[in-house]
């Protein structure tokens, strides 16, 4: 398993949207979803709004790899789920840090649906 540096983590998880990109099984790429992405500690994650229904989160679960499109810049990344709930509720003050002047959205973000739809996001 990689990690990031602290550099790559700044330049990944510093703007407010990233797109993500993921892999059709054969490898290609899907077209881009612009999402949000948070950093904890030295860690990235991203989380579905609409839950685990989302084809781009389906996707990424199925092949566990894709792309990260942030500040200019693509990142080739590997997804994995998160379940821990230390980790969730990590993930949830991100959120609540970066995006709490968007108040409504974030709290949908901690809602069930979206809440197990977080992925880790590690180099690939």
């Amino acid at each position: 398993m990689s990690h990031w540096t602290a550099d790559q983590t700044a330049a990944i998880a510093a703007p407010q949207e990233v797109r993500v990109v993921t892999r059709r099984p054969d490898g290609t790429l899907r077209r881009p979803t612009t999402i949000w992405i948070v950093r904890v500690g030295e860690r990235v994650f991203i989380r579905s709004t609409n839950g685990r229904g989302a084809g781009w989160f389906g996707a990424a679960t199925a092949t566990r790899n894709g792309q990260i499109v942030a500040g200019g810049q693509t990142f080739e990344v590997a997804f994995s789920e998160v379940t821990d709930a230390e980790d969730l509720a990590a993930v949830d003050a991100g959120y609540r840090d970066k995006y709490g002047h968007h108040a409504s959205i974030v709290d949908h973000l901690e809602e069930e649906g979206p809440r197990s739809a977080t992925l880790l996001v590690e180099p690939a």
